[in-house]
């Protein structure tokens, strides 16, 4: 009997081996999604698969990036001191450059509203009187906005990297001073975008009111600077105030030589003066 297993199990093996054999010769599939493929055919659904996975990734990336800097806008009203250390020390540098953008376009912004409601000023304290039409170059001043604070940034840096440096502060960096002034300026974007809405809407009351806001957020950012240096810095306490009023005293004057000089040149291209026909009837003839 023992014999007979044995011839047995060597005729139905051999059928099973050519079975498997004929089925993988005729079809394929796709181990993942299931799909019949043809000879030499890959499926292409592990590339979608990890495309989609790349894009969700990146999608979160974004999110929680906007999140947390708009937390620290956020915190820098509520813990400035606390605050301003973390991301001043801190090693990443891609939440203050986001900052800085955010700065930087919001001011050009701001700047745009300004100059138009200086420009409508001017149109209705002289219209009658003058023959002249103002028109905002707003593209201009958005370029300039950008520029200027681009200026504005870099002045107190290079004040601040100055002093330190004439007080043997070695640590304190020009990555440090960046994002030291960068992140005790933060608030500031929500206050020109605020101003650049009330320049907007023409309401005399919430300008006053806007103007007194903007100022008290000004004045705690550049108190926040000017603490957060002294945090940042090794000063002996004899020599701290001379070292405090130094920044101030070159920030000023870097300040007003800077725009002194930019002043003039740039004025003239923000505003162009037209001068309309002496029939005033044109004037509803756009």
């Amino acid at each position: 009997m023992a014999e007979e297993k044995k011839e047995t199990t060597k005729k139905t093996t051999p059928k099973k081996k050519e079975a498997v054999e004929e089925v993988k010769v005729e079809k394929r599939f796709c181990t993942k999604c299931g799909k019949e493929l043809k000879e030499g055919e890959v499926c292409s659904c592990s590339e979608e698969q990890t495309s989609s996975n790349s894009t969700t990734v990146n999608g979160d990336a974004i999110v929680n990036t906007c999140k947390n800097v708009w937390n620290t806008i956020i915190n820098v009203f509520k813990k400035p001191a606390t605050t301003i250390a973390e991301e001043t020390e801190s090693k990443e540098t891609n939440k203050s450059i986001i900052l800085i953008v955010l700065l930087a376009i919001s001011f050009a912004l701001y700047l745009m509203a300004l100059v138009s409601g200086i420009a409508s000023g001017v149109e209705e304290a002289t219209w009658g009187l003058s023959k002249s039409v103002y028109e905002v170059n707003y593209f201009q001043v958005f370029i300039y906005g950008i520029l200027i604070y681009a200026l504005m940034t870099i002045i107190p840096v290079v004040s601040a990297l100055i002093v330190a440096k004439i007080t043997r502060n070695g640590d304190f960096t020009f990555k440090k001073a960046f994002k030291l002034y960068v992140t005790s300026n933060a608030p500031l974007i929500l206050a020109y975008l605020g101003m650049a809405i009330i320049y907007l809407l023409d309401v005399t009351l919430l300008t006053v009111l806007g103007l007194i806001a903007f100022v008290i957020i000004g004045v705690a950012c550049f108190f926040n600077f000017i603490l957060g240096f002294n945090e940042q810095t090794k000063i002996r306490s004899d020599r701290r105030s001379y070292a405090l009023t130094s920044i101030i005293a070159l920030w000023v004057a870097i300040m007003v030589v800077a725009f002194i000089i930019i002043g003039g040149s740039v004025a003239g291209d923000l505003i162009d003066k037209t001068t309309s026909s002496n029939d005033y009837s044109d004037i509803f003839n756009w």
